[in-house]
């Protein structure tokens, strides 16, 4: 009991229910009391430590491990893993660890019913493993040990269908049958109903085909299903994560370095440590860089790791009208999205924010807080919570965040630029003329927000070609107007940026784009703007935090191409 308690104090009377689940005797708290004499008289020397707190007891374990925490972390581990040979490495090194079930030889209900999830999380991991090693072609090899998971967990239909496909897949099509038919015969007798539809279209696949070797999984296969949850819930609350991504409208491209950069972040962040502390990836960048698509694709990324649940909220920083969404609201948006009445949500801050770290305790969550003003904006809304992932995007640096990974977005490289731009047109007319795809990624500053504009914008035309359609993008005036689409306005999005600045700032941004060389150098920034030349670097060091001026050196700066082009149209 206070093991599982992690670290928290336990009441005598808990303790007490848990060793007697029936009738406590008289002298139960005295026991109890013994009890706890004998454990210290044990663990002296360890650095475990029980004390009394109030009236209960709270054990500290120092730096000694738990083979349920450890178990935890290499499956979080595993979570990071790309490539299927290493995961299953990982998630069976994590299942190595388990010796028999949870709390194997006691018999206390209190105390069982604790465990509950943590056998959950066992059996979920080894259903994974299971996953991935079928697809890698692992059948035959498996069949022994999934004979053995669907024997001791009857009623738990993915190991029949697992079962099932691996003994078709060895060619023995009569016996994958015969386990479905004893499967529905058991869930029929014990609990009167029909296998779940998953696992009934699986058994009319193998009665009319069979299931090929080399069938590709699909999302419906109950085989290949991602499973539900990963880590441990507490048993009074529901089995369901908490979750409103939006979904996947496009494939996200040009970006693999940076998510293999805050993967590794991660990576370190878990590794040695017992409970893993939460952790925040903060990720900034200028108008149109693509901030929200890469943080919503790390959250599908990480959801395996982060099971309990996956919540984006727009913080609106940038929204229309200027004014984001305020903190206290946005708690108690969390609140209902996380299984909270409306009538249950605290009136006062303080309240909500009380209400939000306790509904975070015991789970694993990432929560995505898009379009932040400043760290102060955020502050209050972060997780706090061991085990959870925060995921903050910014169009300013958020150097005062404390972050596990902080990651600026720059524009996109040539290479990914054609990928993306050749992908939205769908057709042949970019590769017969890359030279012009080349000067339409110049000219749109290779955001990826303007090359799909320009690339959807082509597509639309099917008469045009693509030098065409890079002559007209070649005139500044009319060169935002082109690149507005129904849902994309390039335009909207940097006058966001711009009616953030303070005055002076907005004077000597105008400024910047009357200078007509490339390079940008302090001295003729002050001589232009009628500044002392310090306080020129600090205002343009200023314009590089919000990401509408680029540093290429020491004293010298240079602006996007689409960047100035919107700046002449201040000017």
């Amino acid at each position: 009991m206070l093991l599982l308690a992690d670290g928290k104090p336990v009441a005598l009377s808990r303790l007490v229910d848990a060793v007697w689940s029936d009738v406590a005797p008289s002298t139960a708290s005295k026991q109890i009391r013994n009890a706890v004499s004998h454990l210290r008289h044990l663990l002296a020397g360890t650095g475990v430590t029980i004390c009394a707190v109030g009236d209960g007891y709270q054990l500290d374990r120092a730096d000694a491990t738990l083979d349920l925490e450890e178990f935890t972390r290499q499956v979080e581990l595993a979570g990071l893993e790309t490539e299927p040979a290493l995961k299953i490495k990982a998630l069976r090194s994590a299942l190595s660890i388990w010796r028999g079930r949870a709390l194997a030889g006691l018999t206390s209900a209190p105390l069982l019913s604790q465990v509950v999830s943590v056998e959950e999380l066992r059996l979920t991991v080894l259903e994974q493993c299971f996953n991935l090693e079928l697809e890698s072609g692992e059948n035959t090899s498996l069949i022994g040990e999934l004979t053995k998971a669907v024997a001791e967990n009857p009623f738990r239909e993915r190991f029949v269908a697992q079962l099932m496909i691996a003994l078709c897949r060895s060619g023995a099509r009569a016996e994958a049958l015969k386990v479905f038919d004893t499967a529905r015969r058991l869930l029929r007798d014990e609990l009167g109903v029909d296998p779940e539809p998953q696992l009934q279209e699986l058994h009319l696949r193998i009665l009319a085909n069979g299931v090929p070797a080399d069938a590709e999984p699909t999302a419906a296969d109950p085989v290949t299903a991602a499973p539900t949850a990963v880590a441990p819930v507490a048993a009074s609350e529901p089995a369901y994560p908490w979750h409103n991504l939006p979904a996947e409208a496009v494939r996200l491209t040009g970006r693999k370095r940076e998510e293999a950069t805050v993967v590794q972040a991660l990576r370190r962040h878990i590794e040695g440590a017992g409970v893993v502390p939460a952790a925040v990836v903060a990720i900034d960048g200028m108008a149109g860089i693509g901030k929200t698509a890469f943080a919503l694709h790390l959250g599908r990324r990480l959801a395996a790791t982060y099971p309990d649940g996956q919540i984006f909220v727009d913080l609106g920083a940038h929204g229309i009208g200027g004014r984001w969404t305020e903190v206290s609201s946005v708690l108690s948006m969390l609140l209902r999205v996380s299984g909270v009445p409306t009538e249950s949500i605290p009136a006062d801050l303080d309240g909500r924010r009380a209400a939000w770290h306790n509904r975070l305790r015991g789970k694993r969550v990432l929560v995505i807080l898009d379009d932040a003003a400043s760290t102060s904006h955020i502050t209050p809304l972060l997780t706090g919570a061991a085990g959870c992932l925060t995921i903050v995007t910014s169009r300013r640096r958020l150097p005062s965040l404390h972050s596990t990974c902080q990651l600026s977005l720059s524009e996109f490289s040539i290479a990914a630029g054609r990928d993306l731009f050749n992908s939205v047109v769908g057709d042949d007319r970019p590769l017969a003329e890359t030279a012009a795809v080349d000067e339409i990624l110049r000219l749109c500053g290779r955001l990826p927000l303007a090359i799909r504009s320009a690339a959807v914008r082509l597509r639309d035309r099917t008469s045009w070609s693509v030098s065409y359609l890079a002559a007209r993008l070649a005139d500044n005036e009319s060169r935002l107007a082109e690149l507005n689409t129904e849902n994309t306005g390039v335009a909207a999005a940097f006058d966001m940026s711009f009616y953030w600045l303070d005055p002076e700032h907005q004077r000597l941004f105008r400024l910047l784009g009357r200078i007509e060389v490339q390079d940008i150098e302090p001295d003729q920034v002050a001589r232009m703007a009628n500044l002392s030349v310090s306080r020129a670097v600090r205002l343009l060091e200023e314009l590089v935090d919000f990401h509408l001026l680029n540093a290429i050196g020491q004293g010298r700066y240079r602006m996007n191409e689409l960047v100035r082009a919107y700046c002449l149209q201040l000017t």
